[in-house]
């Protein structure tokens, strides 16, 4: 027996913010975990218009962001997204979407969270909305807990995403052709044609087009 899932993705899907930028900023206004964090920083900063504009993909500059967390211990930012996360984050989920993937839970359906956002800014989330399955990008850190500025594996985005959801449904007996998946980013294309009911929640101008042309379904919230 196969089972219908609701696949997720987090930053402006189910929260009206990018969290990793939420959580640069906070780290550079009251926190500065080392030295060298505001300047690894301005890296990432100078690649974001480049990213913005399609220039840089989504996988490039996730990594580039993750150098940023060099030489800071993994448990100092875990201790830092909960408190992010609360303060700051929770109030932005947007409260039509947890509605939304009730509606699912009440229909049975598996609830799951794909994102290319870092693990630990997505896990109190997790333990506050508690879906059946999650992904995210893990980040590596040394035999101290010390984060080395790269990702655990790969980064989930692209592909890497749609092996993921692919993954989990292999474990779950979930049937990707009668379940459905959201998410904002042209860069989920995969994520997205992997299901059966994909829907673009408040679109990039690219998704918005990509969606009118397929005639998938577009949300907007907001």
């Amino acid at each position: 027996m196969t089972r219908t899932a609701a696949f997720f993705d987090f930053d402006r899907t189910l929260i009206a913010a990018d969290s990793q930028r939420e959580e640069a900023l906070s780290l550079v206004r009251n926190h500065r975990p080392s030295l060298l964090y505001p300047f690894r920083l301005l890296k990432v900063v100078a690649a974001e218009p480049f990213y913005k504009k399609n220039i840089i993909d989504h996988d490039r500059y996730n990594r580039l962001y993750l150098t940023s967390y060099k030489g800071v211990p993994l448990a100092r930012l875990r201790a830092h997204a909960k408190h992010l996360y609360q303060t700051r984050l929770k109030p932005l989920l947007f409260q039509e979407m947890l509605a939304l993937m009730d509606a699912h839970r009440n229909q049975g359906h598996l609830i799951i969270v794909v994102s290319a956002t870092s693990s630990h800014l997505i896990e109190p989330f997790i333990e506050d909305c508690a879906p059946d399955a999650w992904v995210a990008t893990p980040i590596e850190s040394n035999g101290n807990g010390i984060c080395t500025g790269r990702p655990d594996g790969n980064v989930c985005v692209g592909r890497e995403k749609e092996r993921a959801m692919e993954r989990i449904a292999k474990s779950l007996h979930i049937n990707l052709a009668s379940s459905h998946a959201y998410s904002d980013h042209h860069a989920d294309l995969e994520f997205l044609e992997a299901v059966g009911h994909p829907t673009v929640v408040n679109p990039t101008s690219v998704l918005s087009e990509i969606a009118n042309e397929r005639g998938w379904q577009v949300k907007r919230v907001p």
